[in-house]
């Protein structure tokens, strides 16, 4: 599903990751770790085409990622950053235009397909009614897995996805991400929480 090959990953003078290979197969769960600073989120950005590879090679269902492919392959991938700065006011507006940038529409069925997975973790079904302003960032990033679980994307990529989150929300966060790899999805997540990464099927420490 997912290759590294021998990539590097430079800004400027400076490697943040150096000749770095990894295979990451359809329908596994992994995780990456490793110390502040070692390059876990420009890992995640380099398998979208969004960090500068100096060297190496990154394929995905074996087309390799590319000026020319990359928009393709974004195509298949749900990502989720660690830092959610939304540009909306409500909760219902966020959920209508990630939609839209999916092609899809917020219609009754999309908002009843919402709520379940909000319920799933452990939200309730009226935070479509708030403001993004009303509500906290671990709320947001439950908010963010709901709607990207409507993209149905082949392949998530998501950023310290429990960063925010207390040790019930974590579970429910946990519960929802083995639900969707159940489901086929490819999951690559980077965390610190090294109870996290165990509930995981592959470890890539950096």
């Amino acid at each position: 599903m997912l290759h590294a090959d021998n990539i590097t990953i430079q800004y400027g003078d400076e490697h943040v990751l150096d000749s770095f290979s990894c295979n990451i197969g359809r329908g596994a769960f992994a995780c990456v770790t490793g110390a502040s600073g070692c390059g876990k989120t420009s890992l995640l950005k380099a398998f979208l085409g969004m960090a500068p590879l100096c060297r190496g090679t990154i394929r995905i269902d074996e087309h390799v990622l590319d000026e020319h492919s990359c928009n393709a392959i974004r195509k298949k991938v749900a990502y989720l950053p660690q830092d959610l700065a939304l540009p909306y006011d409500t909760v219902a507006e966020a959920a209508v235009h990630i939609l839209k940038i999916g092609n899809m529409r917020f219609d009754q069925s999309a908002r009843l397909l919402l709520v379940a997975n909000l319920q799933r973790l452990g939200l309730e079904a009226d935070l479509l009614d708030k403001r993004l302003c009303e509500i906290s960032g671990g709320q947001r990033q439950r908010l963010m897995l709901a709607v990207l679980a409507l993209l149905n994307r082949e392949l998530w990529l998501l950023d310290e996805p429990t960063a925010a989150l207390d040790i019930a929300s974590r579970d429910y966060v946990i519960d929802f991400l083995l639900e969707q790899q159940r489901q086929g999805k490819t999951i690559v997540a980077v965390s610190h929480d090294m109870w996290f990464a165990s509930q995981c099927s592959v470890i890539i420490r950096l």
